[in-house]
């Protein structure tokens, strides 16, 4: 039913997500899928943002999260990377998690210097990071210089949020979001520190910045990783924005706080890459 769905859901994000004005589209070159966004800000060519999509590993793509991509180059001054990556159900864990590793390796191996390469993500994609800079740590890779964050999947089980008695009237229902992520987990275990990042060893990450509304499904997940985070000996940025939910980014023209979360990110993003954060590790 998803992959019959998709591209109408697809669609319809593509409609009420704008793009920056005079922003320019290039598709990148094989092996990747996605596309290059650099909006009229750009300034520093030598720094980029690599864009890693949502939703729930089952929908979207670059071209949905083009405008998302446009506002994040506005706002940062710096070329945006967007790319795609294998969904669900058709491809299962880890295949999104190693498609993301293969670009920021791509970057590395194109010369990009990982002092200026910063990795932004929303929901899934903001899964998608934290594991990007976890595979980096564990591979031995050089880390990126920051993450930025938007309501980001930390724990596909969902059993934190459906608990949270904060967020329950609103229409995304945690209970079927679980039903949907296991889809993407398919038959690995769920409680997986590449799944479940709350198992994770999360000392030495780079600098987050995690933004969310205040009516975010996933704020309970957001707020023990950034407690986890601060722990292991990092830095965890909260930014939490009243009366938003999931995805309030994907439109940040309402005057609702939802512009002001990618200007700061972007602020974050271009700051990091000029002059990198270097957090202490907690052993």
């Amino acid at each position: 039913m998803i992959t019959l769905m998709r591209p109408i859901i697809n669609k319809a994000i593509v409609r009420f997500a704008p793009v920056v004005a005079g922003a320019t589209v290039e598709p990148v070159e094989a092996p990747l899928e996605g596309e290059w966004v650099r909006a009229p800000a750009v300034r520093d060519s030598s720094g980029i943002v690599l864009v890693l999509h949502g939703s729930g590993y089952l929908i979207c793509s670059p071209r949905t999260h083009r405008g998302f991509a446009s506002y994040l180059s506005q706002f940062s001054g710096l070329p945006a990377l967007v790319i795609g990556y294998p969904l669900a159900p058709e491809r299962t864990f880890p295949a999104a998690e190693d498609a993301a590793l293969a670009a920021y390796r791509w970057l590395l191996a194109r010369g990009y210097d990982p002092r200026k390469v910063v990795i932004a993500g929303d929901s899934a994609g903001g899964h998608l990071a934290v594991a990007v800079a976890l595979r980096a740590k564990a591979e031995g890779l050089p880390m990126p210089a920051a993450l930025a964050l938007w309501g980001p999947l930390i724990d596909p089980s969902y059993r934190a949020p459906i608990a949270d008695r904060r967020v329950r009237r609103q229409p995304f229902d945690p209970r079927a979001a679980a039903r949907a992520l296991a889809l993407y987990v398919g038959d690995s275990d769920i409680e997986d520190p590449r799944l479940c990042l709350l198992n994770a060893g999360l000392a030495g990450l780079p600098p987050i910045q995690l933004h969310y509304g205040t009516r975010e499904v996933m704020r309970a997940d957001a707020e023990m990783f950034a407690a986890r985070v601060t722990a292991s000996g990092g830095h965890c940025e909260q930014l939490v924005w009243p009366g938003l939910a999931h995805a309030y980014w994907m439109d940040p023209r309402n005057r609702d706080g939802s512009s002001d979360s990618l200007r700061i990110a972007g602020e974050f993003l271009r700051a990091a890459v000029a002059q990198p954060y270097r957090p202490m590790v907690k052993e």
